[in-house]
């Protein structure tokens, strides 16, 4: 099974997760999307979180496309670092494919994920442009770091044969952000 991993903290999810969930299913032929939730993100406040249940209450409402399953495995890895939960999946599920799914706004702040070059070797990462920060992020230290594994974006199936390996998905542009959602609830 090929499967595409969307790690957030989904606080709250919103149709962007969607949009990229649907994008990526389409593009990489994946059987599905696993929407891997994280209690707190480690580099966040956590008082700015609604909890977890009503997290994954408004995660049930939203997913509506059989293919896309909301997954949590904080609990069982003991650690809410995305490295340590990919490296579970991974050992937990051995004959699976997998690709990481995240927005740009994301790789610009990867550098400072715990052993984010690790998580470059771990599997395939597809990054899809949000909020017009295309320039922005392909210059990032991570981006920068890892310049030399890039391919085309529209070589979806060869993006599978070797890591590090990661594409950018430039004609993307579902920009709404959960940050955004929230202040205006607030």
């Amino acid at each position: 099974m090929k499967v595409g991993i969307l790690g957030s903290s989904f606080n709250p999810p919103h149709k962007g997760h969607l949009e990229i969930s649907n994008r990526a299913l389409r593009t990489f032929s994946l059987n599905e999307v696993w929407w891997l939730i994280t209690k707190v993100n480690p580099l966040k406040n956590s008082s700015d979180y609604i909890s977890l249940n009503e997290r994954k209450s408004k995660i049930d409402e939203i997913i509506k496309n059989e293919n896309i399953k909301f997954k949590y495995y904080e609990d069982v890895t003991n650690s809410n670092y995305l490295i340590d939960n990919l490296k579970y999946i991974k050992e937990k599920f051995s004959k699976d494919t997998f690709i990481f799914l995240m927005g740009s706004d994301s790789l610009n702040e990867m550098h400072e994920w715990k052993e984010y070059k690790n998580i470059f070797n771990q599997m395939p990462i597809a990054v899809f442009n949000r909020q017009d920060n295309e320039y922005q992020s392909l210059n990032s230290k991570a981006a920068k770091t890892f310049e030399k594994y890039r391919v085309d974006e529209l070589s979806g199936s060869s993006i599978f044969t070797e890591v590090p390996c990661w594409t950018f998905i430039k004609d993307f542009d579902e920009n709404v952000s959960s940050t955004e959602i929230r202040s205006k609830i607030d």
